[in-house]
C-alpha cells in the first residue's frame, strides 16, 4: 500500500488515515537518545530542505530555523519546522526574536500552501504530547479539500486571562481538557496567512507568557499540544495533556474535564 491513505467509514462517514510506515518512526522521548537529525552538523541526516532562516546552504549549519520534508507523512504535503538548532530549548526558554522567527515561518508556509486543503500547524510538547523527537518542532501537514476535518469554531471569550493590543487568551467555559487556553486575534474574522508583523511579535510575547503561566499552576514541566486553525477566522489553541481519555469519554465523545476553566482563569491571573 502506499505511505498513507485517508479512508472513509462509509456507514459513520468519518475520514481516517492509515499509515503503517509512521510506526518505523524514531522515539526516543524518555530513552538513550542517538544522534538526532535536527541538530547543527547533521543536516545530512534529514529529508530535503524547503526553507531556512539564518545563514549557510542547504545540508549545512548556520541555520536559525530550518523547514524539512517529513520522513514519515500522513498527508501530501507534511512539513517539519525545526525551531532552532538548540536540542534542549522549547517554548519555555527561547528568546522573544526566536520565537517571532518561528511564527514568521508558520506564516509563510501557510501562504505557501493556501488552496491546496486544509493546512494544519501542529507542535507536540513532551512525551504525553505525542513528541516522538525531543529536539523541538512543529508539524505542517495540509488534509486534502475532499476529506472533512473535524475542527471546532472559536467561540466566546469567556474567562478572559489575559488582553494585549492584539490578542485575548481565554479559557472557554466549556472545554474538555484541563487548562486548556484558546489565544483569538482582536480583529475576528480572518485567516492565519493574513498575519501582521506586529501581531506576530505580539504573539511571540502572549504563547509563552500563557505557557509559563500553565506551568505554575500545575506545577510541573507538563505535556501539551498546540495548533492553529488556518480557517476564515483563524485560532491557537493550547491542551495541557494532563490526563488520559477514559472508556466513557471514548465511547460517547463526552470529554469528562476535571479543572473548571474559570477557577483556572482566576489562578493564572493570580
Amino acid at each position: 500500500m502506499p505511505r498513507f491513505e485517508f479512508r472513509k467509514d462509509p456507514i459513520n462517514r468519518e475520514w481516517f488515515v492509515i499509515a503503517p510506515q509512521r510506526s518505523s518512526r524514531p522515539n526516543v522521548a524518555g530513552g538513550k537518545e542517538p544522534l538526532c537529525p535536527f541538530c547543527p552538523g547533521n543536516e545530512k541526516n534529514t529529508p530535503k530542505e524547503i526553507l531556512r532562516i539564518g545563514k549557510g546552504r542547504s545540508r549545512q549549519s548556520g541555520w536559525e530555523v530550518r523547514v524539512v520534508h517529513n520522513k514519515f507523512p500522513f498527508a501530501p504535503i507534511h512539513e517539519l519546522i525545526i525551531h532552532s538548532p538548540g536540542h534542549t530549548e522549547s517554548f519555555f526558554t527561547y528568546r522573544l526574536e526566536q520565537i517571532k522567527k518561528i511564527f514568521h515561518v508558520y506564516r509563510q508556509r501557510s501562504q505557501a500552501h493556501e488552496g491546496k486543503g486544509q493546512i494544519v500547524i501542529f507542535h507536540n510538547h513532551g512525551r504525553a504530547g505525542a513528541e516522538s523527537l525531543p529536539h523541538s518542532h512543529t508539524q505542517l501537514a495540509v488534509v486534502p479539500p475532499d476529506v472533512i476535518v473535524k475542527t471546532p469554531t472559536a467561540g466566546i471569550e469567556e474567562n478572559v486571562i489575559r488582553r494585549t493590543k492584539h490578542f485575548i487568551a481565554f479559557s472557554p467555559q466549556a472545554s474538555g481538557w484541563p487548562g486548556e487556553v484558546w489565544i483569538v486575534p482582536a480583529r475576528r474574522g480572518r485567516f492565519f496567512s493574513t498575519i501582521t508583523d506586529q501581531e506576530i511579535a505580539d504573539l511571540s510575547k502572549l504563547v509563552p507568557w500563557v505557557l509559563k503561566k500553565l506551568e505554575k499552576v500545575t506545577e510541573i514541566d507538563f505535556p501539551f499540544n498546540f495548533y492553529i486553525f488556518q480557517g476564515s477566522d483563524w485560532y491557537l489553541r493550547i491542551i495541557p495533556r494532563l490526563k488520559v481519555l477514559g472508556g466513557f469519554e471514548l465511547a460517547t465523545g463526552l470529554i469528562v474535564n476535571s479543572a473548571d476553566p474559570a477557577q483556572l482563569a482566576r489562578k493564572i491571573k493570580g
